[in-house]
């Protein structure tokens, strides 16, 4: 085994046991390169280093359950671009959405309104509001943050069964609650975010 590999698995054992020294030791040693490397997928400054920050507050956060193979920079690079991903398809459903917005001529609700938008943006959120908890929390997990089914389990501690059921129960009652269709319904979800 190299020194450089030696001395990456004693700094992660140490990291494990809650040393923030090793934790400022990966932090420093592979910020800019993991950096670079989101740049180049996601095209923009701000996102990449959102994603660089999200990816090291989850390193430390789950430390001691983190397992890898290989070496720490291939697990964060492996992290870094999984959740490019998500964000390029995010932007994709985004656009997507906005395109439905601009185009769609018949609409149930009326989109010109903003008043009326703004109101039933309002009622989204008092009505996300008043989910169940853990339901709530899936929810957002899911549709704010993008996090895929198996991430959600996987931080939650739960199956991907159980993520997929209370998606849709949050669907159906946030279309119950505020009376309006499941286009509309992922229309405003989008609007959320923006």
């Amino acid at each position: 085994m190299s020194l450089d590999r030696q001395k990456e698995e004693e700094y992660f054992k140490r990291l494990q046991q809650g040393d923030i020294r090793s934790f400022e030791y990966f932090f420093k040693e592979y910020t800019d390169l993991l950096y670079a490397y989101a740049l180049g997928f996601v095209k923009e400054r701000e996102p990449a280093e959102d994603i660089i920050q999200d990816t090291f507050v989850y390193f430390w956060n789950n430390r001691e359950r983190i397992r890898y193979t290989g070496s720490v920079y291939a697990y964060l690079q492996t992290s870094v671009r999984n959740a490019c991903i998500n964000y390029r398809e995010h932007e994709k459903v985004e656009h997507r959405y906005e395109q439905e917005i601009l185009h769609t001529e018949e609409e149930a609700f009326d989109w010109q309104e903003v008043e009326s938008v703004k109101e039933m943006r309002q009622k989204l959120l008092d009505a996300i509001d008043r989910l169940p908890e853990k339901c709530r929390q899936i929810f957002m997990m899911s549709c704010v943050d993008g996090l895929k089914y198996r991430e959600i389990a996987s931080r939650m501690d739960i199956s991907e069964n159980t993520v997929k059921t209370q998606i849709k129960l949050a669907y159906k009652k946030l279309r119950e609650d505020i009376n309006i269709s499941g286009e509309d319904l992922s229309i405003f979800i989008i609007l959320l975010l923006l």
